[in-house]
Parts: C-alpha cells; structure tokens; sequence
C-alpha cells in the first residue's frame, strides 16, 4: 500500500509532457491582401507568421532530438513556413506600394 502511495506522487510530480510526442503547429491563416490590408493587420499577420516560424524550429528540433515524429514532417512543416512568408512578402511589397513605402 505504501509503495503504491509513492508511487502515486511520483505520477504526479512528473513532467509528463517531456514524453509527449512532437506535435507540429497549426500554420496561421493566409496573409491579409497587400492591397486592401491595414497596417495594423499586416503588422499582425507578419507577428502569427513569425510565431509560427518559432513553433516549426522547436518542432524541428524535437523531431531531430528524437521526441517522435518524423523527420519528413519536420521538413514539411518548414517548407511550409518558408512557402507563408514568401506568400507574406508578395503581399507585404504590395502593401508598400499601396501605401507610398
């Protein structure tokens, strides 16, 4: 009964997400049209595509720690990020030149 007690607050004291799988992000939506976007929503969509981009680099490197996953995924997920940002600048230079700058 003892060794059960114990047993039961080691269970709960553990750090149970380190033994959780690597789990890719969500990307964020698509970046807002350059040539109807305010600045505030360019300013926020440039803020998801970076957080994104950080949540891809620690998945990445789980991944490549060995946390679960596959290393295919992580390439993916990259792919995907450096795919938003390419679309995020097309729309970031239209905006520019909507707005004189």
């Amino acid at each position: 009964m003892k060794a059960l007690a114990i047993l039961y607050v080691i269970a709960a004291v553990m750090p149970w997400p380190a033994f959780a799988d690597c789990v890719a992000p969500a990307p964020p939506g698509d970046p807002p049209s350059g040539a109807t976007a305010s600045r505030e929503q360019m300013i926020a969509a440039q803020a998801a595509i970076k957080g994104y981009d950080a949540a891809v680099s620690e998945f990445a490197t789980c991944v490549s720690k060995g946390g679960g996953g596959r290393p295919a995924q992580a390439e993916e997920a990259v792919r995907s990020v450096e795919k938003l940002a390419a679309r995020f600048n097309a729309e970031l230079r239209v905006f520019k030149q909507r707005n004189g700058g």
